[in-house]
């Protein structure tokens, strides 16, 4: 029966030697995902329910945050759809454009936050909790 699996007749589509490596999984190098797309209008909105600001300034705050480097042509097309969901409205002052949450911006961002904080809740806690240990384990 093992044999079945293994015939020459079935394709296997790119399998890995090894495991992804620290920086294939942490690294700056990394690809940009749907995932961070997702996450990406989550910190936005975050961001703008703090506070309404211009683009760079927000590009800015984002890349000291992320570890992958969110450009212009990621930051203004997500802005773009952040706007025609009604979550964010830019408004023009000087030469720049200051995006602010709307009211359904702070509804919607409050409701995925909660639903990211319930799904992960488990693994940031035992993540938390063993760099916790470690560091005090280290200490003594």
């Amino acid at each position: 029966m093992s044999e079945d699996r293994h015939s020459p007749h079935i394709h296997i589509i790119s399998q890995r030697e090894a495991p992804p490596s620290k920086e294939e999984i942490f690294g700056e190098k990394r690809p940009v995902t749907e995932m961070d797309i997702g996450l990406l209008q989550m910190q936005i909105l975050w961001l703008l329910n703090r506070k309404s600001t211009h683009g760079y300034e927000m590009m800015e705050t984002l890349n000291k945050i992320k570890r992958t480097k969110i450009t212009q042509g990621t930051l203004y097309p997500t802005l773009q759809r952040l706007q025609k969901l009604g979550f964010v409205k830019g408004e023009k002052s000087d030469r720049r454009i200051v995006y602010h949450v709307t009211p359904e911006g702070k509804k919607i961002m409050s409701e995925v936050c909660l639903d990211f904080t319930r799904t992960f809740f488990g693994i940031f806690q035992d993540y938390v909790c063993h760099k916790c240990l470690d560091a005090t384990s280290s200490e003594k």
